[in-house]
C-alpha cells in the first residue's frame, strides 16, 4: 500500500468512527418518530321522563248534590321530570270505577261502595279541554315540553256535575298517569 492510500485510509476509518460514536452517544431517542391518532367518543342522550310518586291528589272537598252548579277543584298537581328540549304525551286513564272509559270523552268516577259521582279531568282553568286517556288524534292527551330537565309541576283541573243523585259519603277514585315516552 502506497503511503497516500494509507493515509486516506485512516481518514476514512476516523470518519467513520466518528459518525459511528455520535450515532451511539445521540441513542434512540433521535431515531424515533411521534405517531398519533383520534379518538372518537360518543353518548346518546336519551329521551326519558319519571312521574314523582308525591303527586298531590285532586280533592274537591264537600260536594252538595242539591246545588245547581258543578263543583270545580285545581288542587291536584303532577310532578313530571323530562329530558330537557323533549316533547311527550300524559294521559289519565279512566279510573276504577264502574263504568268508567276513554272511549270518545272520557267517563269517570268516584266510588262509595256502590254508590258512585261522575267527575270530569281537565288540562285547563277553564275546563274546556278533557284530559284524555290516550294519544294520537282524538285522544285529547296533555302535551309536555321540558324546558329543563328538573321537576315541572303539571295542575290538574277536575270537576263535579250539578245535581247527582247520590248518597252523603267519603268518594274516591285512583286513576292511573301516563307519561307516552
Amino acid at each position: 500500500m502506497n503511503t497516500l492510500s494509507k493515509h486516506a485510509f485512516l481518514r476514512r476509518t476516523a470518519g467513520f468512527a466518528s459518525l459511528a460514536i455520535a450515532f451511539f452517544l445521540a441513542g434512540p431517542g433521535t431515531a424515533k418518530a411521534d405517531a398519533s391518532a383520534s379518538l372518537n367518543v360518543t353518548a346518546t342522550v336519551a329521551s326519558k321522563c319519571k312521574i314523582d310518586s308525591t303527586t298531590t291528589g285532586l280533592s274537591f272537598g264537600d260536594y252538595d248534590p242539591t246545588d245547581t252548579t258543578d263543583a270545580t277543584a285545581n288542587n291536584g298537581q303532577i310532578q313530571v321530570k323530562c329530558t330537557k328540549g323533549s316533547t311527550h304525551s300524559i294521559t289519565m286513564g279512566p279510573g276504577t270505577g264502574t263504568g268508567a272509559n276513554c272511549t270518545g270523552t272520557p267517563v269517570r268516577y268516584m266510588k262509595q261502595g256502590t254508590d258512585q259521582l261522575q267527575y270530569a279531568l281537565y288540562q285547563d282553568s277553564s275546563f274546556s279541554t278533557v284530559w284524555g286517556c290516550t294519544t294520537g288524534t282524538g285522544g285529547n292527551a296533555y302535551s309536555y315540553s321540558a324546558s329543563s330537565n328538573n321537576y315541572s309541576n303539571i295542575t290538574v283541573y277536575g270537576k263535579i256535575p250539578a245535581g247527582q243523585d247520590v248518597p252523603a259519603g267519603s268518594y274516591s277514585d285512583t286513576v292511573t298517569v301516563t307519561v307516552v315516552f
